[in-house]
């Protein structure tokens, strides 16, 4: 069975509308455009830049005290 519903012209504008909208949103969660973020990876390339290891932040098999 194949069911086909053709929406009114009005409806169809107002649907057309939503979805052009919901496709031309920033793809990226608002976290990934924060300036917070951004000035971080920055202090962080600038570390390793002038030879600085970064050091894990956990290793294999660690315990917390």
């Amino acid at each position: 069975m194949d069911v086909r519903i053709t929406p009114e012209p009005e409806e169809r504008d107002v649907v057309l509308a939503a979805v052009e909208q919901l496709l031309s949103r920033n793809p990226l969660p608002a976290a990934y455009r924060s300036g917070w973020r951004s000035a971080g990876i920055r202090e962080n390339v600038a570390q390793d830049q002038e030879g600085h290891a970064g050091l894990p932040r956990s290793k294999p098999g660690a315990t917390r005290a």
